[in-house]
């Protein structure tokens, strides 16, 4: 019987940034809970670990060098067949909420043109501010204008959603700008957290974690800017800045449940939770995102489909690419041949046959294949191998393999698995 589906995703919030995954620091019973009633994927990567990339690869279900979208800003090429487009053919309502960023950034709304055929949108492009500005821009291009936490705002327009998309069959996707700098968590959050010492990473170094947001402009010099004064050179503020922002989204993946409970939809109703990328926090010396390091590259995923798998934590390899015929599966419509992935949904209803594939992710200067416990990253233009890794035995990367003797044989086989891929997405000869 087909599901409705809820896919609801972070914005830069590693894979790590749960209890579920281990993390005794951070406060996520909400989503800890929906792991329980459901399915664990502890191994998730983006294939394009930044805002927009990752976006056109769950819009087209392809890599980035198929889309020429290994950019923030770019959009999906006219023509391509989208997820939304392929559900709105199985008889689906499609709706998008929250932030958008294909095609431009800014505080602005999104043309129907760039909308990848969802019909039901509310949105914006991208702006990085939790407390000011919240704005949202409806199908019709209206402005509509909130004096509260833009992600108290982003669930309160998806249950509002929810109620309108109820009687039909629908695909609701809802896009969190949390936990993305700015750190702005709400106050009860922030004072959970306040004074707290939190366990780094082992591979994490001290660094400043402040960066500085375009839309809206941050103040110049930095240091007059009150987000630089709260966490700038401190790595540990912004840790304790980053869960509570973490533990604020974790309360509204609460309330969407309630909804769903209230408007009679948890029993058909399939719940993703992801994210588009990771964060960088220090690991490795170094913040942010679009990297293969795993604590930029890996992501959460915890999927509830129902009377499917209870309680199972899966060490499947899963990647964005893999949401979009995941999606068409629950929805009942025959597959894509332009979708690059492969469904899990049979993982979600507890088949326990692995999905014994590689998972590949790329940005414009580098690209990596893993395929069981290790991790190949090759450097793309010249095309040269810089790191192996064994994440079963490292699962921190500080130890690389490359060019180890006892170890040849597997980068054999992974070079060639990532030289095949690579020249296949980018059309090389």
């Amino acid at each position: 019987m087909p599901l409705n589906i809820l896919f609801l995703f972070a914005d830069q919030m590693h894979g790590f940034a749960m209890g579920c995954m281990g993390n005794p620091d951070i406060q996520t019973p909400h989503l800890d809970r929906l792991g329980r009633d459901g399915i664990l994927f502890r191994n998730t990567y983006s294939n394009a670990p930044v805002c927009t990339p990752f976006r056109a690869t769950l819009i087209s279900g392809r890599y980035g060098s198929q889309t020429d979208t290994l950019r923030n800003g770019a959009h999906v090429p006219e023509g391509t067949r989208t997820l939304a487009g392929a559900l709105n053919d199985g008889g689906y309502r499609t709706g998008w909420v929250g932030k958008w960023h294909l095609g431009a950034t800014g505080n602005v709304p999104v043309p129907p043109e760039l909308r990848a055929d969802f019909t039901e949108f509310i949105g914006y492009q991208c702006y990085n501010d939790f407390l000011h500005g919240v704005k949202f821009y409806d199908e019709d291009g209206t402005e509509h204008v909130y004096d509260h936490h833009r992600t108290e705002v982003t669930t309160d327009i998806a249950i509002e959603r929810l109620e309108r998309m109820k009687d039909d069959p629908f695909a609701l996707f809802v896009s969190y700008q949390n936990p993305h700098y700015p750190e702005q968590p709400a106050w009860e959050y922030d004072r959970m957290y306040h004074g707290k010492t939190l366990t780094r990473r082992p591979n994490a170094v001290d660094i400043d974690p402040y960066t500085r947001t375009h839309s809206p402009p941050s103040p110049k010099p930095k240091e007059n800017d009150p987000l630089y004064q709260r966490y700038g050179n401190d790595l540990d503020e912004y840790l304790r800045q980053y869960y509570a922002m973490v533990t604020q989204l974790d309360a509204n993946i609460g309330r969407v449940r309630e909804a769903l409970d209230r408007l009679g939809l948890a029993d058909n109703t399939a719940i993703v939770f992801t994210s588009d990328h990771g964060d960088m926090q220090g690991n490795q010396g170094l913040q942010n995102k679009g990297l293969p390091w795993e604590e930029s590259s890996r992501i959460p995923l915890v999927v509830y489909v129902p009377n499917g798998a209870k309680g199972v934590v899966s060490d499947d390899l899963i990647s964005g690419v893999d949401f979009f015929a995941t999606c068409l599966d629950w929805a009942g419509c025959s597959p894509e041949p332009s979708c690059e992935g492969d469904s899990f949904a049979a993982q979600a209803l507890g088949n326990t046959k692995l999905m014994n594939r590689p998972v590949f992710s790329e940005m414009r200067p580098w690209c990596m294949v893993r395929e069981g416990a290790f991790k190949l990253v090759a450097d793309k233009d010249p095309f040269t191998l810089t790191h192996l890794f064994d994440l079963e035995s490292d699962p921190y990367e500080m130890t690389n393999l490359l060019n180890m003797p006892e170890h040849m044989e597997v980068q054999n086989r992974l070079s060639t698995l990532l030289t095949e891929w690579y020249h296949r997405v980018s059309e090389k000869k």
